[in-house]
C-alpha cells in the first residue's frame, strides 16, 4: 500500500521544494567607472541603486534602456542608475555609439571588461538580457527582466 504513495510524495516534494534561484541571494559589493571615468562604489550607497545589465546587439534592451532612463529621470533622478555591459567583445567605442543612438547620456553607462562584477550577481555565471536588478541597503528590491507599465508601477511602490 506504501509502495504506491511513493511516487505521489516524491512529487509532491520535488514542486513543494523553491528552486535555486539563478541570482546571488545577496548583492555583491563592487566599484565600476562609468565611460566617463565617475566611480560608482556599492559598499559607498546609503540610498537605493538600479542596475540594468546589458550589451549592444540586445533586440530588447535596446528598446529598454531608454525607457528605464525616461522613468527613473522623471520619477527618481536623484537614484543612481547603472547600464552595465559584462559582455567582454563590447567595446567602449559601441558602447558609446549604442548611448548615442539611445539618446541616454553616456555618464549612465558602465563596462564590466570581464564580466566579474556581472558574475558575482548570478550563480555559475548564467546571465540573462535584459536584467534590471534594485538594492537597497544591501538586499534585492526587485529583479525583471523587461520594463513594462505593470513593472514600473511595481518599481514605484517599491524604491
Amino acid at each position: 500500500m506504501y509502495k504506491r504513495q511513493i511516487p505521489y510524495l516524491l512529487l509532491l516534494v520535488i514542486f513543494l521544494n523553491p528552486f535555486n534561484p539563478t541570482y546571488a541571494k545577496q548583492p555583491p559589493d563592487f566599484w565600476i567607472k562609468n565611460l566617463e571615468g565617475d566611480r560608482f562604489r556599492s559598499s559607498k550607497q546609503n540610498s537605493p541603486y538600479v542596475i540594468s545589465f546589458f550589451y549592444v546587439d540586445c533586440q530588447p534592451c535596446k528598446k529598454e534602456i531608454p525607457m528605464l532612463h525616461q522613468f527613473m529621470s522623471k520619477n527618481y533622478p536623484s537614484i543612481p542608475l547603472l547600464f552595465i555591459d559584462p559582455i567582454k567583445s563590447d567595446s567602449k567605442k559601441e558602447i558609446k555609439n549604442f548611448s548615442k543612438k539611445l539618446n541616454v547620456p553616456l555618464s549612465f553607462f558602465y563596462k564590466d571588461s570581464f564580466g566579474s562584477i556581472s558574475k558575482k550577481f548570478y550563480k555559475k555565471g548564467k546571465m540573462y538580457f535584459p536584467k534590471i536588478v534594485g538594492i537597497k541597503s544591501k538586499k534585492y528590491i526587485f529583479r525583471y527582466n523587461k520594463i513594462d507599465e505593470k513593472t514600473k508601477s511595481e518599481i514605484k511602490t517599491l524604491l
